[in-house]
């Protein structure tokens, strides 16, 4: 009868084999679920961050073609007054020139398309014929794309037309603005440089690059790019896509509407992975002497533990399970080791369960101001229509909140963001939930509310704004929209659109107000 050869391992060494592998397991799942959720959150606010950055500028630089295309409309009038009068039109022309950095160059054209006075005089433009003739037949406000002029610049050409006093269409005067030279818009653009691979540019609806951080690629004309054309057909959002060059990019695009122009904020995937590789490197860091700790620890009651050694071990493999505690404490501890043993699993279970419940609250919360952010928002809003639960929605938006940060600088705005949330808190009731939705943008949820209390908490909200006096800004205002959901209404995207809809009217009525929907 053969023998077989005596194992070589021990139960203590098996045992701890076993547990190590079942710790190495658990630390691995917690690590893994900790790194999904924090890539994830990182993205998204990437996102947010680059869709707010790009509305931002979309916005700024509205303003800019409205204020250019004020300044001609002005001179129009001016010289349908004196069509006829060649110094007068030479003199206007000059006068815009010189006014501000908005035109490299001004010109009056009559209705065949003949320039008939032009600054600076220079280029030498009086006699020769329009180039870019579509304003004169269009007979409107025109802000064209980008091409190429009569002296070889690479140009934008706004215009608005001119009529005498009898309506009769006389001609155009226009700007250019040249794209390789310094200007109002170039010098808006520059101010929003961005670091570490993250870039912005702008494009006409030909796709050609207007302002990029990389002056080589002014003019060009961008072939297939997925964010390119969501900006410029969709209007604004966030989209992660390749680029053209097979780079993986997080963008946020909004666009001009005056214009048709699209604005793209981006930055490389590539850097929220170098984060995150970071951030996993210092939990690794945090977590590695806990883990030698038991590894020790372990080792040491592997010869004194019996029958529950199986159990804790096979708890210690799912610590990340919601019910892992009452799992643990249902093990019986005969002696003081098991009890030990135990009670680390328990430890260990309660830290986990605390870490993942942070990174939940962190994914569902503002960092900024520490209110509810857009995903806990759009989660709650879920359940209420859900459950037919009726609520009422405020729409809120600082007034005039750009000049605050081009004033003050964006350290201060970031202390009134943080002062209107608190405000906020202050003024709601204890079942509502104030959200920061993004930039200036806040919404106050009201679960169970009729139009005229959440009215009621809006206006109390708006004259709480308006008193409070915020460190170094002093007094400012907002406008609020309300709207109210019934079960049966409309869907939550509907109602949120309502109530932006609402506070829109708010800003175009004088701002500091409440606009509530027609009952």
């Amino acid at each position: 009868m053969t023998t077989r050869p005596r194992p070589k391992l021990n139960l203590r060494i098996l045992i701890l084999i076993f547990v190590l592998l079942s710790a190495i397991a658990t630390l691995a799942n917690s690590f893994w679920v900790t790194f999904k959720i924090q890539k994830q959150e990182l993205i998204e606010n990437a996102l947010d961050v680059n869709e707010a950055y790009a509305a931002r500028i979309a916005v700024s630089v509205e303003q800019v073609l409205n204020s250019d295309l004020d300044k001609l409309r002005y001179g129009a009038v001016v010289i349908g007054k004196s069509f006829d009068d060649k110094s007068l039109l030479a003199e206007e022309a000059e006068r815009l020139f010189e006014q501000d950095a908005s035109f490299n160059s001004v010109l009056v054209a009559d209705a065949a398309g003949t320039i008939i006075a032009s600054a600076p005089g220079s280029l030498h433009l009086d006699g020769k014929t329009l180039q870019h003739k579509e304003p004169l037949s269009l007979r409107a406000p025109k802000i064209s794309n980008a091409f190429r002029s009569i002296s070889g610049h690479l140009v934008v050409f706004i215009t608005q037309p001119v009529f005498d006093a009898k309506g009769t269409y006389l001609g155009l005067i226009g700007g250019s603005v040249r794209l390789e030279q310094s200007n109002t818009l170039q010098a808006l653009m520059d101010t929003n440089v961005r670091k570490d691979g993250a870039h912005v540019y702008l494009v006409d609806s030909a796709r050609r690059v207007l302002y990029h951080s990389d002056p080589e690629q002014i003019g060009n004309v961008v072939g297939k790019d997925w964010v390119v054309d969501a900006a410029l057909s969709q209007g604004a959002g966030t989209l992660q896509a390749m680029d053209e060059k097979g780079v993986e990019m997080l963008a946020g695009f909004a666009k001009v509407s005056s214009s048709g122009w699209g604005v793209i904020s981006q930055q490389p995937l590539g850097n929220i992975q170098a984060v995150l590789r970071h951030t996993m490197a210092k939990v690794a860091q945090g977590i590695a002497p806990l883990a030698l700790f038991g590894i020790m620890l372990i080792w040491w009651l592997g010869a004194r533990i019996s029958a529950p050694l199986s159990r804790l071990a096979d708890c210690a493999k799912r610590l990340d399970t919601p019910d892992s505690y009452e799992r643990i404490s249902a093990i019986p501890a005969r002696y003081f080791e098991s009890w030990q043993i135990r009670r680390a699993l328990l430890l260990g279970a309660t830290l986990l369960q605390e870490k993942i419940g942070k990174l939940n609250q962190q994914a569902q919360t503002d960092v900024l101001t520490g209110l509810a952010n857009r995903r806990a928002m759009q989660d709650i809003l879920s359940r209420w229509y859900d459950a037919d639960k009726a609520f009422a929605v405020v729409s809120m938006d600082i007034d005039h909140f750009k000049r605050v940060n081009d004033t003050f600088g964006h350290g201060v705005g970031d202390e009134t963001l943080r002062a209107i949330a608190e405000l906020m808190q202050q003024n709601s009731r204890v079942n509502d939930l104030p959200c920061r939705v993004g930039g200036e943008e806040f919404v106050l949820l009201l679960p169970n509310s009729s139009l005229q209390a959440a009215t009621d908490v809006a206006e109390r909200l708006r004259a709480s704004i308006e008193a409070a006096d915020i460190y170094m800004v002093g007094h400012i205002t907002v406008s609020l929209g309300v709207a109210l959901w019934r079960p049966g209404g409309d869907s939550v995207s509907a109602v949120l659109e309502r109530a932006d809809q609402l506070l829109y009217q708010a800003k175009q009525s004088g701002r500091n107000r409440v606009v509530v929907q027609p009952s």
